[in-house]
């Protein structure tokens, strides 16, 4: 028989202890928040590290702000900006390799006619070539060119001569003799251009165009210039032409100390060479995905040939790397010493076809030349 209880016995309460862990991590959290917080103020941040200076541990006689943060003074030190003068002899030599020989006449702009220019075909029996002078110092151009200069500053004439000149093109790489044409541009020394504007020349310090004997100069340091040689070189090699010679790639040659105004600042020092051998090299640069044809620059000093010359600025052994020819005007008597002046620093291909001598009125012993008719002058 089941015993009777007399007393009621209450229900127990469960106690819930893991409520105790999960104060107790709270209340770690908001210290380490408030300590955390509390610190930032003394963090000291370096490259290499990220660590926590306390005031209360400094060093005596350290000097701390208002944050708590150490003041440190330094030496003072005179900080100055050197640019350095481009350097042109590590350029890697990359034109020139397989450049053909050249015998040619050389044909001046005025005589860029039908007739005349088949007179010249006709007269190559030991020549293979014509060097037509598309652009002479006059600053005209012989084509209906689209260059932007041209263009924007009235440069281009269209005549019937320039509307001929790719029918004359056509018609002389279509005769039997299968003739070389070269065309010869004037990139410096432009009559025209600085008449239509100011923007592209070397000035005088009154503010005039600069001019010698030769010319108008153009600023071999401004980049349209640059620009614009190396469009209408495009354009000739377009037309068909197989090789583009610059010349007058040059500064003028002073006889006596003048000021100077060019169109741009540059950094380093004036000097002759950084604004010639530049514009050589950024000429050389633009056409170098050209799809054939081979690029020429004249020297206009035998000195160039072994050193920069800094009267007009060109350096012949830098031309060599960059331009399959460098043209030379020299004489029978001298072109052996241009030679052997000029050898050592012909990396590719073969001297006597690199560089080209541009003679008067006589052919001289050699692989590849450019004849100049030159009228006799008649004895009294």
């Amino acid at each position: 028989m089941a015993r009777i209880q007399i007393f009621y016995k209450g229900r127990r309460k469960r106690r819930n202890y893991l409520f105790i862990p999960f104060v107790v991590l709270l209340a770690l959290i908001s210290v380490l928040m408030v300590t955390f917080y509390g610190l930032q103020k003394y963090a000291v941040i370096s490259d290499d590290s990220v660590s926590v200076e306390l005031p209360i541990l400094a060093e005596e006689g350290t000097v701390l702000d208002s944050q708590g943060h150490e003041v440190v003074s330094f030496d003072p030190v005179n900080v100055s900006i050197v640019f350095d003068e481009p350097d042109y002899s590590d350029v890697e030599a990359v034109a020139g390799e397989d450049v053909p020989s050249m015998r040619a006449i050389f044909v001046p702009y005025t005589d860029l006619n039908h007739d005349k220019l088949m007179e010249y075909a006709n007269r190559l029996n030991d020549g293979n070539a014509l060097l037509l002078e598309m652009k002479p110092r006059s600053g005209q151009l012989m084509w209906d060119s689209k260059a932007e200069l041209a263009v924007n500053y009235g440069v281009v004439m269209p005549s019937e001569q320039t509307a001929a000149m790719q029918g004359l093109i056509d018609e002389l790489k279509s005769l039997d003799k299968e003739i070389y044409l070269a065309a010869q541009i004037s990139c410096c020394i432009d009559n025209t251009l600085p008449t239509r504007t100011q923007n592209y020349s070397i000035k005088t310090e009154t503010g005039l165009n600069y001019q010698d004997d030769n010319g108008y100069w153009l600023d071999a340091y401004n980049f349209d210039v640059r620009k614009y040689v190396a469009q209408m070189a495009q354009e000739l090699f377009d037309m068909g032409f197989d090789e583009v010679v610059l010349a007058d790639v040059a500064h003028p040659t002073l006889t006596e100390a003048i000021p100077l105004i060019y169109t741009r600042e540059i950094s380093t020092e004036r000097n002759t060479q950084v604004a010639v051998c530049g514009m050589a090299k950024s000429v050389a640069e633009m056409l170098e995905d050209r799809e054939s044809g081979y690029l020429s620059i004249y020297c206009d000093t035998r000195p160039g040939l072994v050193k920069a010359d800094l009267t007009t600025g060109q350096d012949a052994r830098f031309f060599m790397k960059l331009y399959d020819r460098v043209y030379l005007r020299t004489d029978r008597s001298a072109y052996s010493y241009n030679v052997s002046d000029i050898e050592s620093n012909v990396e590719l291909g073969n001297v006597y076809d690199r560089l080209m001598p541009v003679v008067e009125n006589y052919i001289p012993d050699n692989s590849s030349w450019v004849l100049v008719d030159v009228p006799e002058e008649e004895e009294d």
